[in-house]
């Protein structure tokens, strides 16, 4: 099986390449490529259709055969998406303190008594979206242990 690192290493000698050439195709430096080889780090998804198209290798040959690149590309897909959720439960959550805060400091009405009901009640979404997505998170470890 070979990795991408080697498959990168295989294309550039094979056209009699070095690190830096290779990487002026693709705006890189010649330590980036020096690093890909290595799998110090792996080139993006838009880079390996480049390197693709422009020395006519299948992007299967280059990204299925290598474990290793497959679960990188998957653990910064999963880290995204937690990020958007994260930020999606942070907004929940401060806009709801925010809120409580304010009506700490408001004279006392009907509006103020709404308000911080609407307060507690983005806390509360924000709160449950949080454990929630953390029980996903532990079945998802559950199952990466078996």
């Amino acid at each position: 099986m070979l990795s991408i690192g080697k498959a990168i290493a295989s294309i550039r000698k094979e056209h009699d390449l070095t690190q830096e050439a290779f990487g002026a195709y693709f705006y890189v430096t010649r330590q980036t490529v020096s690093n890909w080889e290595n799998e110090k780090n792996y080139p993006d998804l838009q880079t390996l259709v480049q390197i693709s198209d422009t020395f006519h290798v299948s992007l299967d040959s280059l990204i299925k055969e290598d474990e290793t690149m497959i679960a990188a590309i998957d653990k910064e897909r999963l880290v995204g998406a937690f990020k958007k959720k994260q930020s999606r439960m942070d907004m929940f959550t401060g806009s709801g303190t925010g809120l409580l805060v304010g009506c700490l400091f408001a004279p006392i009405s009907q509006r103020t008594y709404i308000a911080a009901g609407l307060a507690v009640a983005c806390i509360l979404i924000g709160w449950y979206l949080k454990a929630r997505y953390d029980k996903k998170i532990l079945k998802m470890v559950e199952d990466d242990a078996r």
